[in-house]
């Protein structure tokens, strides 16, 4: 499902113009519809799978 840069910011908590920034830095996959840029549930996934850090092993283990 595409949803447009403020659908999706409210969905994913990213603000609107770090979509956008992501989007001008080619980080994020979008559709350019007119002057409309949809991005895909995917696309999200796919840019938070990219961006996580592993999480630290705490007392040795």
């Amino acid at each position: 499902m595409l949803k447009t840069v403020e659908q999706m910011a409210l969905i994913s908590g990213i603000g609107e113009n770090k979509l956008r920034q992501l989007m001008a830095d080619g980080e994020l996959e979008f559709i350019q519809n007119g002057n409309r840029r949809l991005i895909s549930d995917q696309a999200i996934w796919d840019y938070y799978n990219r961006a996580k850090t592993p999480a630290k092993a705490v007392g040795g283990y």
